[in-house]
């Protein structure tokens, strides 16, 4: 009798939020971060770090990784993650923090921010903590990182697309920042990919289920980019699965790797807030458009429209994850989908 699984072998390890035991080819990474919180574990200051790459190059995960291996040394340290992306302003940054530590709270209108930084820091006195900001860029008030930089026991890791991303910000939060080790993560060369994807097929899937030759096909249409990778070896795997096949099919890879792209944009776009929406809308309802009729549009469309300065760093960061694309330069600018 068959088994019920005919390819996957453990489902978790198909997705590419999955945590794994080891990570491939950043060791050079893996060694700059936890060089830069262990001190933490000698009740000594940990350095803040600025974790920079393009998507899909395992920033946040290393993130994640390491402060899992750090828990295991102390169980003392406590640590949340919040995407500014998502959750760009300081309440709910401080918010998601205190529900990442265990502090359970009823959301209710009028709160006060500070009421909620009273909290946190009632919650991480004199415990060594760890705070990973991802899409650091986003974060609509900047005074944050002024917040956790002055906190001795706090070790503030940062994660963008670009090493830029902390240029603009107020000079004294810079000031604050100084000594911030900047990590690079560059995009992932086929065969690095192809290691990943080995590793996820070896606890992931049933024995001789996907090809190598096949795994290189996967690596060389994502472009660097790990999530896409794993997320086609899933979606494959899915497939085969559902039509209760032993084997993944040339086929069946070609199909999935287009739906891994999508899925991976969908999930870009599920990330927007309220106004990076609007003019995601606005974009993709007109086609091309220039940045002054995009404004005019987007401001009447909004009842409190952000400064052009946020406009501008929405645009950007919708670029950097390929949902839009832009061409020329000042006036002459046209905004698109990407295709």
């Amino acid at each position: 009798m068959r088994t019920p699984n005919t390819v996957i072998e453990d489902a978790r390890v198909l997705t590419a939020d999955f945590l794994p035991n080891r990570m491939v080819h950043r060791n050079s990474q893996l060694n700059e971060i936890k060089r830069c919180l262990e001190p933490i574990l000698d009740g000594k200051n940990p350095r803040n770090m600025l974790l920079y790459g393009p998507p899909g190059t395992g920033k946040s995960t290393m993130a994640e990784y390491v402060v899992d291996e750090l828990q295991k040394h102390s169980s003392t340290v406590v640590w949340g993650s919040v995407n500014c992306w998502r959750y760009p302003s300081r309440f709910k940054v401080y918010y998601n923090l205190l529900q990442d530590i265990g502090v359970n709270l009823i959301h209710r209108t009028g709160t006060p921010t500070d009421e909620l930084v009273d909290k946190f820091r009632e919650k991480v006195s004199g415990r060594p903590s760890i705070v990973i900001l991802d899409e650091v860029d986003q974060i609509e008030e900047e005074r944050i990182l002024y917040d956790f930089a002055r906190e001795n026991n706090i070790g503030l890791i940062m994660i963008a697309n670009k090493e830029t991303a902390l240029y603009d910000v107020d000079q004294r939060i810079r000031s604050s920042l100084e000594g911030t080790k900047e990590v690079r993560f560059p995009a992932y060369p086929q065969e690095e990919l192809v290691d990943i994807l080995k590793d996820r097929r070896k606890w992931g899937l049933r024995k001789e289920a996907v090809d190598n030759q096949q795994l290189n096909r996967i690596a060389s249409r994502a472009d660097g980019d790990a999530r896409v990778a794993i997320n086609g070896l899933r979606i494959a795997a899915e497939e085969a699965e559902n039509r209760d096949m032993e084997e993944i099919t040339d086929a069946i890879v070609e199909n999935a790797l287009p739906q891994a792209e999508e899925e991976n944009k969908s999930k870009s776009v599920d990330k927007l807030n309220g106004h990076q929406e609007v003019l995601y809308e606005i974009i993709k309802e007109e086609g091309e458009i220039s940045p002054g009729e995009l404004y005019e549009e987007y401001e009447e469309k909004v009842d409190d429209p952000k400064t052009e300065r946020t406009r501008r760093k929405y645009l950007k960061k919708m670029d950097h994850y390929r949902l839009i694309e832009s061409e020329g330069e000042g006036r002459w600018r046209k905004y698109r989908l990407q295709e």
